[in-house]
C-alpha cells in the first residue's frame, strides 16, 4: 500500500519541517508525494484511500489540518471516512490532537499521532533553501523524524510515540539553552497518541545513502 506524505512549504515553519521530511523520510517512500502546490484537497482526497499511512506537515487547528497556503486537507465532519479508515496517521501540525485526531480515530483511523497544542521550535531563516541543515531546528524536529522512521520500520504506533518522547528527553538533557529546553518539554507534554497503540504499517526499505537533495524553490507568499 502506498504512503501519503503531504508537505506544505509556503512559509518558514512549513519549509523547515518539510525540509527534514525531504531529507529523512521521502527517500524511503513512493516517489509521488504531495509536496508544495500538490498539498491541496483534491490530490489528498485521491491519494489517501489506498494508503496505509498518512504523514502530514502543515498548519492546523483543533479541528483542521491544512496544506499549501493553508488549503484544508482534513476537517472534522468534512472528509470521506474512506480517506482515513485502516490507516496510521501522523501529523506535524498544531493542535490537531484536540478534536481532529479523535474524530479521525472515530471514523476508522487505526491510530493518530499528533499534538494537543502548538508545535514549537526555532528555525533559521537564512537556511530556508537548505532547511535540513538547520541544527537549531533539528533539536526539536529530529525526534519527530525518528518517530516517523520508526513507523516506516514497521514498529507499532506506541513504540514510535515513545521514540519521539524519549528523543525530547534526551535532547533536553544535552541542551544548555533554557529556551530550547522549554520548547522540547512543551512539545513532549503536548504529544498525543490516540487509537490502537499496537497499530502498525508495512515496513518500508531503509534510507539509502548518499541521497542528493535538490533545494526547494524560494518561498512565495500570495498577496
Amino acid at each position: 500500500m502506498p504512503t501519503v506524505l503531504s508537505m506544505s512549504d509556503f512559509d518558514l515553519p512549513t519549509r523547515s519541517a518539510s525540509g527534514f521530511m525531504l531529507r529523512h523520510i521521502v527517500p524511503r517512500v513512493e516517489p509521488v508525494q504531495l509536496l508544495s502546490i500538490l498539498a491541496r484537497r483534491l490530490p489528498f482526497e485521491l491519494a489517501a484511500p489506498p494508503s496505509d499511512i498518512i504523514i502530514g506537515v502543515g498548519h492546523g487547528d483543533v479541528d483542521v489540518f491544512t496544506g499549501q497556503n493553508e488549503a484544508i486537507l482534513l476537517e472534522v465532519g468534512k472528509y470521506d471516512p474512506k480517506e482515513v479508515e485502516g490507516k496510521v496517521i501522523k501529523l506535524l501540525s498544531c493542535q490537531t490532537g484536540v478534536d481532529l485526531g479523535p474524530d479521525l480515530v472515530k471514523h476508522g483511523a487505526l491510530s493518530f499521532l499528533g499534538y494537543r497544542d502548538d508545535y514549537v521550535w526555532i528555525c533559521d531563516a537564512d537556511l530556508a533553501s537548505t532547511p535540513w541543515s538547520d541544527k537549531a531546528a533539528a533539536t526539536c524536529l529530529m525526534p519527530v523524524i525518528d518517530s516517523t522512521n520508526a513507523l516506516l520500520d514497521g514498529k507499532t504506533s506506541e513504540e514510535a510515540f515513545y521514540i519521539e518522547i524519549d528523543g525530547y528527553l534526551r535532547n533536553a538533557a544535552a541542551e544548555d539553552d533554557e529556551m530550547v529546553k522549554s520548547l522540547l518539554e512543551f512539545n513532549r507534554k503536548n504529544a498525543v497518541l490516540l487509537g490502537d497503540g499496537s497499530a502498525k504499517v508495512r515496513a518500508r526499505p531503509p534510507l539509502a545513502l548518499p541521497f542528493r537533495l535538490v533545494p526547494p524553490p524560494p518561498i512565495i507568499v500570495p498577496l
